[in-house]
């Protein structure tokens, strides 16, 4: 009898938390942590220069049903044959319901890529012009659309040209904002201008409402230096946002421990402390009213305390908590270690969506989300 050599090679995974979460929570979490390796040869596979080859894949079980992105790794426990994704769990092969999912206009590669002008999901649409970040953290997804950008030899043009072209975009597509968008997202990456990014952040938020556009319009952007300790210049910022028609602030906290940022954030930006990030949150929220100010923090990039710390301090604010499971996206950002097995991660996600249920907070998922 032929032996099944996928299957007899699989690493077992053991879990003490396997009751706490449904199993394809369990695969899901699993599989942004490690991975996934193929059982087929009929899957798209991008290869791309540095970045790493990753594809989209939904997972699906009973009133459940989640779009994740995961890397390919064939060290990963986690089997993907085109319909199932299966495991080795506490002596037993347990599965899920799997699918790769292609969107030929966002994503032909099959690859989750990041772009000046792209939707984002149901009902979402990013302006992203400033297309890479002046910061560089070294777990920045932005450092992969470097990648991509360089190894397809587009024209990524400047900043000021960038900002013009989705300028034009509003005028052209109006009648998409009207009923497409619930939320216009304005970029993901920050220049070390202050007052260029605001005037560019103002002027991208006006014209959207000028053009007639009605819901969230959300910045996300890196806290500027002259809002650091100064909170009449704090305010001042962040009302001239709202009086533009942005609805909602955002900024990355990503990581909460002064010693982990200081190791992968580089710069100004590494000086930044949690508690500064309390202060202009606690600002923000008194500026645009609760659960209209979010963050980013990375579960698997330092010790699980310090990410719930985190969380449960800016719930505590009324600010909205997007915590992501990290992952590499190029190949120098596996050097980076993840800090604790599935076995914990399924842990801070239980406890995390114990401080949502807590502080009645939206839940945003997304296709790295811890929740």
């Amino acid at each position: 009898m032929k032996r099944d050599t996928v299957r007899d090679s699989r690493t077992p995974v053991e879990l003490k938390n396997l009751h706490r979460v449904r199993i394809e929570e369990v695969f899901r979490l699993g599989a942004l942590r490690d991975g996934v390796r193929f059982a087929t040869t009929e899957i798209r596979l991008p290869i791309l220069g540095q970045v790493l080859p990753r594809i989209e894949i939904v997972i699906s079980g009973p009133g459940f049903q989640k779009k994740i992105t995961v890397r390919v790794s064939q060290s990963s426990p986690f089997v993907f044959d085109g319909s199932r994704l299966s495991a080795l769990i506490n002596g037993e092969e347990r599965g899920v319901d799997c699918e790769q999912f292609v969107d030929e206009d966002r994503a032909p590669t099959g690859m989750y890529n990041f772009g000046l002008l792209r939707e984002n999901g149901t009902r979402s649409f990013v302006f992203d012009y400033h297309t890479y970040c002046a910061y560089s953290c070294d777990f920045c997804f932005k450092e992969s659309e470097w990648e991509v950008l360089s190894v397809q030899q587009a024209k990524t043009g400047n900043y000021k040209a960038n900002f013009e072209e989705c300028l034009t975009y509003v005028g052209e597509h109006a009648e998409d904002f009207h009923t497409k968008y619930d939320i216009v997202w304005l970029c993901t990456g920050s220049i070390t201008n202050e007052a260029v990014e605001l005037d560019r952040h103002c002027r991208m938020a006006r014209t959207l409402r000028e053009a007639g556009y009605q819901e969230g319009i959300y910045v996300s952007q890196v806290i500027p230096p002259s809002l650091i300790g100064h909170r009449e210049r704090r305010l001042e910022y962040l009302n001239t946002l709202r009086e533009s028609g942005v609805s909602r602030f955002n900024s990355g906290i990503e990581v909460v421990s002064s010693d982990y940022r200081r190791r992968l954030i580089h710069g100004y930006k590494a000086d930044i402390t949690f508690d500064d990030y309390v202060d202009v949150f606690t600002d923000a929220v008194e500026v645009f009213g609760a659960h209209n100010v979010g963050s980013c923090l990375l579960a698997g990039i330092e010790p699980a305390e310090e990410t719930l710390r985190g969380l449960r301090r800016i719930a505590e604010l009324g600010v909205v908590p997007s915590p992501t499971v990290f992952t590499a996206f190029v190949v120098k950002q596996e050097s980076i270690p993840f800090m604790y097995d599935l076995d914990e991660l399924i842990d801070v996600h239980v406890r995390f969506n114990e401080i949502i249920d807590h502080y009645g907070l939206p839940v945003f998922s997304g296709v790295f989300s811890l929740a």
